[in-house]
């Protein structure tokens, strides 16, 4: 079902139960908005960011409801090893390993944090620091404040962008609409993802 983005945050539900082993990203760069994906989600996490031109609409997966089925992407049942029944026209999705339910020992942001916290949700921020490498931005329901205390991280001038200067991440004044939240990365905060997500071994499908 396609649904508009303002339609979904104001009807969204509760995020799913437990980690599931895949989550999916979409390139809106890439994404031409012909609801393919949003047709087959079982869940309806998929929604549509709706611009005053047409050609400008984008989908985006609510990666905090996506349950990993590889249905956007692929058909798991008319696929095989030499053979993949795609979804997606456009190859506008990743399909990657859930950082959450299997972390790596260091994270790929670990080395660029100078701030002083300590045991931060690296799994979540990496699940989230991948969208804003891919988009630049990431659309978060305005109640759930488990999701934002994230991007506050984030927000924090505390990532390493030389060895003389940190930045943030994410624009300190995040957008807010009608049942959520936008935040956006800083130009320099793109830059530096570009450095973190350069290799990245955890894209399943891309």
């Amino acid at each position: 079902m396609t649904i508009s983005m303002t339609d979904y945050f104001r009807t969204r539900q509760s995020d799913r139960k437990k980690e599931t082993r895949y989550i999916n990203v979409i390139n809106k760069d890439n994404c031409t908005s012909c609801n393919s994906c949003a047709t087959v989600c079982p869940v309806d996490c998929i929604y549509e960011v709706v611009s005053p031109v047409p050609s400008e609409s984008y989908h985006q997966i609510d990666t905090s409801r996506c349950i990993g089925c590889q249905m956007c992407y692929r058909s798991p049942n008319d696929s095989s090893e030499f053979y993949q029944l795609t979804i997606c026209p456009w190859n506008a999705i990743d399909m990657l390993h859930n950082p959450n339910v299997k972390p790596d020992d260091n994270s790929v942001l670990e080395p660029y944090y100078r701030g002083t916290g300590t045991k931060l949700p690296w799994p979540k921020l990496e699940e989230y620091g991948y969208q804003l490498f891919l988009d630049g931005e990431v659309f978060l329901p305005i109640a759930e404040e488990s999701l934002h205390k994230y991007f506050h991280i984030l927000q924090e001038e505390a990532w390493m962008y030389s060895e003389e200067d940190n930045i943030r991440i994410v624009q300190g004044d995040a957008e807010t609409g009608e049942g959520f939240v936008r935040y956006q990365a800083t130009q320099e905060g793109r830059d530096l993802l570009d450095c973190m997500f350069r290799g990245y071994k955890r894209i399943f499908m891309d």
